[in-house]
């Protein structure tokens, strides 16, 4: 009695015109079981019809546990003269069937599915159906709606388009399924077939960046914009560390194009986190959607979880394969470790852009944008400061947003920025774009740095590279970013533990990565310590120490943007890597008159007359001591003298030895204006 209740009570709730469909369903299987299926099912087929479509005829049925075929034949008759009357499910099947495009077989087979999949007394029908299980069958489907079973195997073949939809599908047992997604469609309430759109398409919110935020992509950007653009079916992969900006630029990318950007399984049908197959289901709906509404650019963030071929999961490399050749629609997948994908995968994009941190400029920009929307005020010197954390710009604007909820100004918000740079294990030190103050005139060199700079910044070739020799603390990585600046470019570091990886053939990846991402920027590479990648390969070497030094020889071999490198050890760096510099100079300890003209920079005071002056201070010792001399409030000369000594005798004999760089002979200009200078002390 309770399922009786239950039945009933679902289908009077469902909307008007609903009644008829399942009384014709009905008929027609009543109208095809034969004398020995009758005396199987009869009574329940009978008893469901009373509770759910009752009509005259049953009353006429002498024995309802043994009915007749003749009496059964007549109940079907009353049945099918019940009007059928559009229903609100009519028309959100009806609209489904436009927007992908169904003829009519396949419509009429989808409203089967679809009832199937919402009201019980349609499931109940299909477990009574003679030959019939708890799961649609073509055989039960022709019965049901009145197709001959050939037909509905053939609209049921893979690669159909009812299949393609994702609505329904294949067990690949001889059972057919009702998706998810399609449970959900013939429970929405949509009054128009463009609010049903909306529903299967929602419009994506905004992003707050613009186009000019993403210059640092270089030319890829534009590259994107085209083919994107070109009306054809694309992959566009972006890949990168999380809050790099990748979902934000396929934001921007489609709004720039005039389209919507159509985001693939964000969620499942409670709002949680989808599975595998039900983001794949709602993506394969998405490219059957969009074959036909080319207005749509369809995104799936974290394509990992696709795209990644799993143990266990059933899933085929070649339709892997197959989805991103052959995409349908303009598709940017979206993925934070690339090195995850397999190589087949990879070389069926179209097009694929690497994602890392902005140019400082650039994050300055994103800095006050963020600034001003989350109503936090920033002074330009404040904005610089915050945009050269070295993290993404998602933290950035995490932090800002922080400082509006806790009424914080900019030091709130630095702390919060701080805080999940310290839970993800990143450097709290600023990204020092260049010196404020930089003299090359204070760095001894064999070359004339400031002449140097004048002719690579006026050079109309930007594919050089140069190395920088000499002890530390001598100005090299000073003068690098000095070049920078005088180039208009953005410098980018690595150092060692950058590139370095425990992996066969990681790190030549890293190296390759590095020129590559650094060309793409237009920026410049410094590789600080590259004795690490370039050490001679003479000797007992293993093969993949070997292997390092021959990647950074073939991509210095290329070269598009300026590349610098520091060493402290010239004497040990391949011979042929050193045959590969464009130029190459070598620093050296400062003459005296510069470490005066340096005391005075920085303490604001002459050199001790009483002091002799060393021959071996470096910019870096000035460096270190005036940091303890401001700190401790220190200005004693005497004492500042004492300390800088210390420094050199902390190096000890390395800064004041000759290690394959030049040393200025008595003729040396500098060396003998800086013989005047001591004569004259």
């Amino acid at each position: 009695m309770s399922h009786r209740l239950k039945s009933r009570e679902q289908f009077e709730s469902s909307p008007p015109g609903e009644a008829a469909h399942f009384a014709h369903a009905v008929a027609r299987v009543l109208k095809t079981v034969s004398s020995q299926q009758v005396g199987k099912c009869g009574e329940d087929l009978l008893d469901l019809v009373e509770r759910e479509a009752p009509v005259a005829a049953l009353v006429k049925v002498a024995d309802r546990e043994k009915p007749t075929l003749g009496e059964v034949r007549c109940v079907a008759e009353q049945l099918l003269r019940k009007r059928l009357k559009t229903s609100a499910l009519d028309k959100v099947l009806r609209w489904v069937g436009e927007i992908f495009a169904l003829d009519d077989v396949e419509q009429t087979m989808l409203g089967i599915f679809g009832r199937w999949g919402k009201f019980d007394c349609w499931r109940e029908l299909v477990r009574l159906v003679p030959h019939g299980c708890s799961n649609l069958t073509p055989a039960v489907i022709a019965r049901l709606a009145g197709l001959p079973v050939s037909l509905v195997e053939q609209k049921l073949m893979p690669g159909s388009a009812l299949l393609a939809t994702r609505l329904v599908g294949d067990d690949h047992d001889g059972e057919y399924r009702v998706s998810s997604l399609l449970r959900r469609i013939v429970r929405t309430h949509a009054e128009t077939r463009d609010e049903l759109l909306r529903w299967l398409m929602p419009v994506t919110e905004q992003s707050s960046l613009e186009w000019a935020d993403f210059e640092h992509l270089g030319v890829l950007r534009e590259v994107a914009e085209r083919v994107a653009a070109a009306g054809e079916p694309v992959s566009i992969l972006l890949f990168g560390t999380p809050g790099t900006g990748k979902t934000e630029f396929a934001r921007v990318l489609a709004r720039r194009l005039g389209r919507n950007s159509v985001f693939a399984g964000l969620a499942d049908d409670d709002g949680m986190e989808p599975e595998r197959s039900e983001r794949l289901a709602h993506l394969m709906m998405l490219r059957a959607l969009c074959r036909h509404q080319r207005d749509k650019i369809v995104v799936v963030d974290e394509a990992d979880d696709v795209l990644v071929l799993r143990d266990g999961k059933g899933t085929s490399k070649q339709w892997i394969n197959r989805l991103v050749e052959y995409p349908q629609a303009v598709t940017i997948w979206i993925v934070n470790q690339r090195g995850r994908l397999d190589p087949a995968v990879l070389r069926r994009m179209t097009l694929a852009i690497g994602f890392e941190r902005p140019c400082l400029p650039v994050r300055e920009r994103i800095v006050m944008r963020a600034a001003s929307a989350h109503s936090v005020e920033l002074a330009p010197a404040e904005a610089r400061d915050i945009a050269s954390l070295k993290t993404a710009p998602a933290i950035i604007a995490s932090g800002l947003r922080a400082a509006r909820l806790s009424d914080g100004g900019v030091e709130t918000a630095k702390a919060a920025i701080h805080s999940v740079m310290r839970a993800m294990g990143q450097s709290l030190a600023p990204e020092v774009a260049g010196l404020d103050v930089y003299d090359p005139a204070l760095s001894r060199a064999d070359a004339d740095l400031e002449r140097l700079a004048d002719r690579l910044s006026a050079a109309p070739e930007k594919g050089w590279s140069l190395l920088l020799s000499g002890p530390s603390g001598t100005g090299k990585t000073a003068f690098a970013r000095h070049l920078a600046l005088r180039l208009g470019l953005e410098i980018e570091v690595k150092r060692c533990s950058d590139l370095m990886s425990p992996f066969v053939g990681e790190t030549e990846q890293n190296i390759a990565a590095a020129f590559a991402q650094t060309a793409e920027r237009g920026a410049i590479l410094l590789i600080d310590e590259a004795d690490s990648f370039l050490y001679s390969r003479a000797g007992d070497r293993r093969s993949w120490e070997v292997s390092q030094v021959n990647e950074m020889l073939v991509q210095m071999e290329h070269l598009r943007m300026p590349f610098v490198a520091t060493t402290n050890l010239a004497d040990n760096l391949d011979p042929a890597s050193q045959r590969r510099f464009t130029m190459r100079v070598t620093f050296q300890a400062m003459a005296p008159v510069q470490a005066r003209a340096l005391f005075r920079s920085h303490f604001g005071q002459d050199w001790p007359q009483h002091l002799p002056l060393h021959d071996r201070h470096t910019p870096g010792d000035f460096a270190v001591v005036a940091h303890r001399a401001q700190l401790l409030g220190e200005q004693d000369p005497s004492l500042l003298v004492r300390w800088l000594l210390e420094e050199v005798e902390a190096r000890g004999d390395s800064a004041g030895r000759a290690m394959g760089f030049h040393v200025p002979a008595a003729s040396d200009p500098v060396q003998m204006k800086d013989d005047r200078a001591l004569k004259a002390a």
